[in-house]
C-alpha cells in the first residue's frame, strides 16, 4: 500500500487540509528536532559515545574500582562530600594522560586510542563494569589479582558461548553460577579462572582443533589472555621520546625510565613485571628522574586508591614526557583530536542522522510531500556534513587517506556515495528524480555506518600504518574507484528494492523511456521532460534512477578492475592472478553487462533491471563480506 505512490497520495489529499498539515509539520518538526539535538551532543567535546554495545554488567567478580557512573567536576565542600561517596576510579581523572603520545606498530598514537584498541583484544566491544579502556588498562596492570576473576575476555559467538557455559555448569550447579552463565551468554564475557577449569580446557581444545569453525575463537581467547598479562601491558607502554631525536630508532618503555633514582620508591608490583636496567643515556638526567617519580607517584597513589595522588602525578607525567624532545613530540592539537574521536564513537553514531534523513525523504517521495522532502535534505545536509567531519578527522590523525582497511573502506565508501548523491542531486533538481538520490545515499550510509559502530570486531577501527604493498599511487586510485563503484551499486539497489515494492503492491509495470543517465542530457518531449514535475510515474522515477545509478557504477567499476590490474603489475608482478577477490569483482561487472543486455530485449524492462540491480548488490556484498572474512586470498587486509 505504502509503494502506490498515486494511490496512497489521493487518499492522503483526503484528509482535512489543516488536520493533514498539522500532522505532517509534527512529524517532520520532531525528526529534524531529534537530529538537530543528536548533533548538538556530537559534536560537544565533553560528550562520549557509549560502547558500540551495551555496557558488561560484570557479576561479583569485578573489580573493586568499578564506577557507578562518570566522573563529574564539583568545587568546594560539596565536591568533597560527593567525591567521598564516589568510587575510586569515578575520582580519578586520566584527561591529562588520555593526549600524551605512545609508540606503537611504528606510530604515534594518543594514549587514549592505544589504550581503546589493546583492550578491545581483551574485551572486545564490550567496556568493563563501565569503566573508560585507559582506566581499565592501568588498573589491570597495577592489580592484576582483582581481574583474574572478573568476567573481561571476550568470546564471540553464541556457539563457542554455550559449549563454554555448559562445561562451566558441569562442575558448578550453584545458582549464582548459573546467573553468571547466563549473563556470559547474553555479553560473551567470562573471566581467566573459569577458562582455566579442566572441564573448560578440555572443550577449548576440541574447538581447536576445527580449524573452520571455531580455532579463531580459541585463537582469539589465547591471544586476550596474553594482552591481559601485567608484564605485556606494561612492555607495550613505549611513551618515553628519546632524547637524541634519532626518529629511526624506537621510542623507550616507561619500565626502560622507571628505576632512575629519584625520590619516589619504585613499586613492589612494577618490580614484579619488568627487570632493573640501566636508564636510557639519550635522555638527560634530570628527565629521566622527573619522568620516573611521577610515574612512580602515579602507580604508588593508585595502589593507595588515592585519587587526588593519581591525578597529581598524571598531570606531572603528562607535562614532563613531551620536554625530552619538544622538536619532535607530535602536536598536542592531533594527539587530543585523535583522542575525541576514539571517546565518541569514531563518529559513527551519525547514522542515527542519515536514518532520520531516510524517513523523511522517503516520506516526502511517496506521499509527493515537499515539506517533508525539504527537511529530509536539511538533515541529509547535516549527516554528510557530519560524516564529512568524521572522514577528514581520521584523515587528519592517520596523516593518510583513510581506505587501508575495512572499517576505513566501508565509511569512505558511504561518504563517497553521499559527497555523489550531493552532486547527482544538483544535475537532477529540475527533474522527477529529486531527492531520490540522496535517499539512496541516505540509506547506504546509515547502513554502513551502523555495521562500523555495531560490529566492531568486524570492522575493527584502529588506526594503523598501511601495509608496504599498499604504498603505491595506485591504489589511491585502483581502491577508490572500485569503492566508490561499490556504494553507487547499493544506491541502485535501494532504488530497485522500492521499484520492486511498488510493483508488489499493485504498480504499474512502468520503465523510464530514457533510461539511466540519458534523461540528464537528452532534452524534448521524450527526454527530461518526462521527467519533469508530476509527469512522471512513480515507476519510471524508480526505474530512472536506478539506471543513472547503475550506468555510472559499470563504467566505474570496469574503470576500477583495469587499474586494479595496473597495480597488481606493479605490486605483484602480475596484472591478474584469479584471487577470489578479483573474481567476484569480475563477476559484479558481469552482473550488470547481462543487465545492460537484457533491459534491450526483455518486455519488463522496469521489473528486470530492478532485480538484476539487486542480485549485483548481493554478489558486491558477498564480494566484500565473505571473501574478506571467510576465504584468505591476497585482498584479505580490505
Amino acid at each position: 500500500m505504502m509503494f502506490g505512490g498515486r494511490d496512497a497520495a489521493a487518499a492522503l489529499a483526503r484528509v482535512g487540509g489543516s488536520g493533514r498539515s498539522s500532522v505532517r509539520g509534527s512529524i517532520a518538526g520532531a525528526l529534524v528536532a531529534v537530529s538537530a539535538a543528536f548533533m548538538a551532543c556530537l559534536l560537544a567535546p565533553s560528550a562520549a559515545f557509549a560502547s558500540s554495545q551495551e555496557v558488561a554488567q560484570v557479576p561479583d567478580s569485578a573489580p573493586a574500582s568499578a564506577p557507578a557512573a562518570a566522573p563529574t567536576k564539583q568545587s568546594g565542600a560539596s565536591a568533597s562530600s560527593a567525591a567521598s561517596d564516589q568510587p575510586f576510579s569515578a575520582r580519578v581523572d586520566l584527561t591529562p594522560l588520555a593526549t600524551i603520545a605512545v609508540q606503537s606498530d611504528g606510530r604515534l598514537k594518543s594514549l587514549s586510542s592505544f589504550s581503546s584498541e589493546t583492550m578491545a583484544f581483551v574485551s572486545g566491544p564490550r567496556q568493563v563494569a563501565g569503566q573508560s579502556p585507559l582506566f581499565t588498562y592501568l588498573d589491570m596492570m597495577f592489580r592484576p589479582d582483582a581481574y583474574r576473576d572478573a568476567d573481561v575476555i571476550y568470546v564471540k559467538g553464541a556457539g563457542p558461548r554455550a559449549r563454554i557455559a555448559d562445561a562451566v555448569l558441569a562442575g558448578n550447579l550453584l545458582p549464582e553460577m548459573g546467573a553468571r552463565m547466563e549473563a556470559f551468554r547474553k555479553t560473551g564475557l567470562i573471566s581467566e579462572t573459569l577458562l582455566s577449569k579442566p572441564e573448560v580446557l578440555t572443550v577449548l581444545r576440541e574447538m581447536q582443533s576445527d580449524l573452520l569453525r571455531t580455532a579463531k575463537t580459541v585463537d582469539a581467547i589465547q591471544s586476550a589472555l596474553n594482552v591481559k598479562d601485567p608484564r605485556f601491558l606494561l612492555s607495550r607502554l613505549r611513551m618515553v621520546p628519546r632524547g637524541d631525536g634519532d626518529v629511526k630508532q624506537p621510542w623507550h618503555g616507561i619500565a626502560e625510565v622507571m628505576f632512575a633514582d629519584g625520590k619516589e620508591p619504585v613499586p613492589g608490583a612494577m618490580l614484579l613485571l619488568a627487570e632493573k636496567s640501566e636508564p636510557p643515556s639519550d635522555i638527560p638526567e634530570a628527565s629521566r628522574t622527573a619522568v620516573a617519580d611521577a610515574w612512580k607517584a602515579l602507580v604508588n597513589s593508585w595502589l593507595k586508591a588515592d585519587a587526588a595522588g593519581v591525578n597529581a602525578a598524571a598531570t606531572t607525567l603528562a607535562a614532563e614526557l613531551p620536554k625530552i624532545d619538544p622538536a619532535g613530540y607530535p602536536q598536542r592539537d592531533r594527539l587530543a583530536w585523535e583522542h575525541w574521536y576514539f571517546s565518541n564513537g569514531h563518529m559513527t553514531k551519525t547514522w542515527l542522522v542519515y536514518m532520520a534523513a531516510s524517513i523523511l525523504l522517503l516520506l516526502g517521495f511517496v506521499y509527493r510531500w515537499p515539506r517533508a522532502r525539504t527537511a529530509g535534505f536539511v538533515v541529509f545536509a547535516a549527516a554528510v556534513a557530519l560524516h564529512t567531519l568524521a572522514v577528514m578527522l581520521r584523515w587528519y590523525i592517520a596523516g593518510r587517506w583513510p581506505n587501508s582497511n575495512m572499517f576505513e573502506a566501508v565509511t569512505t565508501a558511504a561518504w563517497f556515495g553521499a559527497v555523489g548523491a550531493v552532486a547527482i542531486e544538483w544535475f537532477v533538481r529540475r527533474t522527477a528524480m529529486y531527492s531520490m538520490f540522496a535517499l539512496g545515499a541516505a540509506v547506504s550510509a546509515m547502513v554502513a555506518l551502523m555495521a562500523a559502530y555495531f560490529l566492531p570486531v568486524q570492522l575493527n577501527p584502529s588506526i594503523n600504518n598501511m601495509m608496504p604493498v599498499l604504498h603505491d599511487v595506485w591504489l589511491y586510485i585502483h581502491t577508490n574507484v572500485i569503492i566508490f563503484s561499490y556504494v553507487l551499486i547499493f544506491m541502485a539497489a535501494v532504488s530497485g528494492a522500492l521499484y520492486v515494492g511498488h510493483r508488489a503492491f499493485g504498480g504499474a509495470a512502468s520503465f523510464a523511456r530514457v533510461g539511466g543517465a540519458g534523461s540528464l542530457i537528452v532534452a524534448g518531449a521524450d527526454g527530461e521532460t518526462r521527467m519533469a514535475g508530476n509527469r512522471a510515474g512513480l515507476g519510471e522515477i524508480l526505474d530512472g534512477v536506478t539506471m543513472v545509478l547503475m550506468e555510472i557504477s559499470f563504467v566505474l567499476l570496469w574503470a576500477g578492475i583495469v587499474m586494479g590490474a595496473i597495480w597488481a603489475d606493479h605490486s605483484w608482478g602480475r596484472p591478474w592472478g584469479w584471487d577470489p577477490k578479483e573474481v567476484f569483482a569480475l563477476n559484479t561487472f558481469i552482473v550488470f553487462a547481462l543487465l545492460v543486455h537484457v533491459r534491450l530485449k526483455v518486455k519488463d524492462k522496469g521489473m528486470w533491471t530492478a532485480i538484476l540491480a539487486v542480485i549485483g548488490a548481493a554478489v558486491m556484498l558477498f564480494n566484500w563480506i565473505v571473501i574478506n572474512f571467510v576465504i584468505t586470498g591476497l585482498h584479505s587486509y580490505a
